[in-house]
C-alpha cells in the first residue's frame, strides 16, 4: 500500500502532533529555507529576549564530499539527531517546556513529494511525539505564517 500525504496527516493526528496551517492549500509558496529565515527575523525583531534561545539545528548532510557513510557515522556519534525539527527554542521561562517545530512548505504536498520524504516526515513525527511525551511544545508548521502562529502561541502560554 503506497504511503500517501493523507496517511502522513493521519499519523500526525494519531500522535497528537498539532499542524499549524492550511493542509488543503495547493499552489505557489516559498521554499522552507526562506520561511525559516523570515521566522528568525520575526523572532529577533519581535522577541529579542528569546533570540539567544531559538535556533535551527543543521541536520542535513553536506552535498560536497560529506555525504559518506563515515561522515554520517561520525556525525551521529557526536550527537546529531536524525529528524530533529527545524526550529528549536530552549525554555523561555523557568517552568516552560522547549519548543520544537518542524517547518514544511505552505503547500505541504511540495515538501512531501516523494516516498522518501514522506517516510522521513513520519520519522520526524515520531520524534516530535517522543519530545512531546517529555513535555516539549511539539508541532508542525506549514510556512512562515503558521510558524509565527505556533511560536506566538508558545510565547503567550509560557512567557514569564
Amino acid at each position: 500500500m503506497p504511503l500517501t500525504l493523507k496517511k502522513c496527516m493521519q499519523e500526525a493526528a494519531e500522535l497528537n502532533i498539532h499542524v499549524f496551517g492550511d493542509l488543503t492549500f495547493r499552489g505557489d509558496c516559498n521554499k522552507e529555507d526562506s520561511d525559516l529565515a523570515s521566522l528568525f527575523a520575526h523572532v529577533r525583531f519581535n522577541h529579542p529576549e528569546y533570540a539567544s534561545l531559538i535556533f535551527h539545528p543543521e541536520t542535513e548532510m553536506p552535498v560536497n564530499g560529506g555525504g559518506s557513510y563515515a561522515y554520517h557515522a561520525k556525525s551521529k556519534a557526536k550527537g546529531r539527531l536524525d529528524g530533529l525539527a527545524d526550529i528549536v527554542c530552549l525554555p523561555i521561562a523557568k517552568n516552560a517546556p522547549a519548543f520544537v517545530c518542524e517547518l514544511k512548505r505552505v503547500d505541504i504536498s511540495k515538501s512531501l513529494a516523494s516516498k522518501k520524504r514522506k517516510e522521513h516526515f513520519l520519522n520526524q513525527l515520531h520524534l516530535l511525539s517522543e519530545q512531546k511525551d517529555h513535555g516539549a511544545f511539539a508541532c508542525v508548521a506549514l510556512g512562515y505564517d503558521a510558524a509565527v502562529e505556533a511560536f506566538e502561541q508558545y510565547v503567550n502560554l509560557y512567557k514569564a
